[in-house]
């Protein structure tokens, strides 16, 4: 059992079956969303092993760039239509992945596979042999250190984003409860039974949290999966729930990191703010060193009931120098013990740096078709080509 921390899961407290998961979904879904350029950033936090090297769960090629890799969604982002909503750039499903890999699981679902069309070791792509999915089927089957990884990822997803509108249903039903499939429920349970929580996973969730402001909540509490689908299924959950008040959400030292921007322009970021038993309103303030006055809040005070409720506070950005600039936002008061600090960061891009990208000669010309190519300039926010 873990430690329910600063009271982030009082509401599931004695909630059972599709009331529980529902709660889950309510409780995961509010989260600070990022872009998905910011991923690479991210990365260096949430994977990277202690020798500096990135934590691939999908190959064994040490690497200390993002060379030869791709932003994975580990849980495809075709299954949903891939529409750019807060799944898309959701962390707790996104892993850095060797790009070969990456291209040979596809969108396949995840199974046991028997004759194999890749295997680097790690990553084993083939036909499926695991009983209730078709055997002609396509499946993706990660290293065994890593099944509990995958499917722990897999319970949240299908708990958080419960109401998506799923365009493929290898493994998913459109429902909210139990939302996974009967043959999906078996592989999952016995991938996150037989590979228990590790310290990599736990890590990585203390990671996440101080970045996106949400947990996964099947490695804090891995018993909650046998209350939603397996042994303990529709009895009641229960746990400590704290009666101070406390700030849930935004923990001390998270990140709030806005990107490039071009001077002159804003950007912006939502900023999930939850508390338990707030009994006076929320002080939001930025601290007045550094590059302060680039960073803007929408409201200086957020009342106990909205803590209590959660609220999306609107913090921007909105650089009048270049430059990389930095500042802290303060959030107090509510009840609850000394302060807690968001450090936010951005790098400001001057309009005459913007140059378009240089374009290289095609190559692979054939009948059907050929490959452009071009090298971005120095600083780009974005490209697009038409």
């Amino acid at each position: 059992w873990a430690a329910n921390p600063n009271g982030y899961y009082d509401a599931i407290n004695g909630k059972k079956g599709e009331a529980l998961k529902t709660t889950l979904s309510n409780l995961l879904l509010n989260h600070t969303v990022h872009d998905y350029n910011s991923l690479w950033t991210f990365f260096k936090t949430t994977d990277v092993r202690d020798d500096g090297s990135i934590w691939d769960m999908y190959s064994d090629v040490v690497r200390t760039s993002s060379w030869g890799m791709n932003r994975e969604h580990s849980f495809p982002k075709s299954w949903w239509g891939g529409d750019v909503n807060a799944a898309y750039t959701d962390i707790n499903h996104l892993y850095p992945s060797d790009a070969d890999a990456n291209m040979a699981k596809s969108n396949y679902p995840l199974g046991v596979v028997g004759n194999t069309t890749f295997d680097n070791g790690v990553t084993r792509v083939g036909r499926n042999t695991f009983p209730g999915y078709s055997t002609d089927a396509m499946v993706f089957e990660p290293d065994d250190a890593y099944k509990g990884d995958f499917a722990r990822t897999y319970f949240y997803m299908v708990t958080c984003y419960q109401n998506l509108n799923w365009r493929y249903t290898y493994m998913v039903d459109q429902n909210t409860y139990p939302t996974l499939k009967p043959w999906a429920i078996q592989l999952l349970l016995g991938w996150h039974r037989q590979d228990p929580v590790s310290a990599k996973e736990t890590n990585r969730n203390e990671a996440v949290f101080k970045i996106q402001n949400n947990r996964n909540p099947f490695i804090d509490y891995p018993e909650l999966v046998e209350y939603l689908w397996g042994t303990f299924a529709g009895q009641p959950f229960a746990l400590d729930v704290t009666s101070s008040p406390v700030l849930s959400t935004p923990t001390n030292e998270t990140e709030l990191i806005f990107g490039p921007t071009i001077v002159g322009n804003t950007r912006q970021r939502m900023l999930y703010v939850k508390g338990v038993s707030l009994n006076t309103p929320l002080s939001v303030f930025i601290e007045q060193v550094n590059n302060h006055t680039q960073f803007k809040s929408d409201v200086k005070v957020i009342t106990a009931e909205q803590g209590n409720n959660g609220y999306q506070l609107s913090v921007s950005y909105q650089p009048t120098t270049a430059g990389d600039h930095t500042a802290s936002l303060l959030i107090y008061d509510g009840g609850i013990q000394g302060s807690v600090k968001v450090n936010m960061s951005a790098k400001a891009i001057p309009v005459d740096s913007l140059l378009p990208p240089h374009i290289l000669p095609a190559t692979n010309l054939r009948d059907s078709g050929f490959t452009a190519n071009w090298q971005p300039s120095t600083y780009a926010e974005d490209y697009r080509l038409n």
